[in-house]
């Protein structure tokens, strides 16, 4: 629930630079979520360096994704949620991204089962334009959620048959 709803202020707002950045990785990650989270929701925000006017200087960006489904008649719930610190180090041409991702899931016919998962990852790539940078990201992010979800199937698949036996 949102309370207190304003308007913000024009220097709460990241400069023209640091949105160009923040504008093109927001239309790349509408598309990955478009695809790959069909209910799913993404921000993205600058949580230091907005002032920053132009090219050697460093700035942080923050990617958050959530989706969730909740299936009462199929007995199931889930969620997703990762959260990306993207910074850029400007002074070394370097994109360093960290990842924290999580997944919930709750099944509950004839029993009650829950998964809670958290993985961190990181990863790097080059600062190039604005586009250029939101597609190499986009292309990082994507790689490593999928990688993981991957994995976490691979593993949970063999439940029935050797952990719940």
């Amino acid at each position: 629930v949102c309370t207190e709803v304003r308007p913000a202020l024009d220097e709460e707002l990241p400069s023209p630079y640091i949105e160009e950045f923040r504008y093109a990785l927001d239309a790349e990650i509408l598309k990955y979520i478009a695809e790959a989270y069909p209910k799913g929701v993404c921000s993205i925000y600058c949580v230091s360096g907005k002032d920053v006017e132009g090219p050697r200087s460093d700035f942080e960006l923050v990617v958050v994704i959530s989706a969730s489904r909740h299936s009462p008649q199929n007995f199931c719930n889930g969620s997703w949620r990762s959260v990306w610190n993207i910074e850029f180090k400007d002074d070394i041409q370097v994109v360093d991204l960290k990842g924290k991702l999580q997944v919930g899931a709750h099944y509950f016919e004839e029993g009650n089962v829950q998964l809670d998962a958290k993985h961190e990852c990181k990863d790097s790539t080059i600062i190039q334009a604005a586009e250029e940078s939101a597609i190499s990201i986009a292309s990082i992010i994507r790689h490593h959620e999928t990688e993981y979800l991957s994995s976490l199937e691979a593993s949970y698949s063999n439940l029935p048959d050797t952990t719940f036996k």
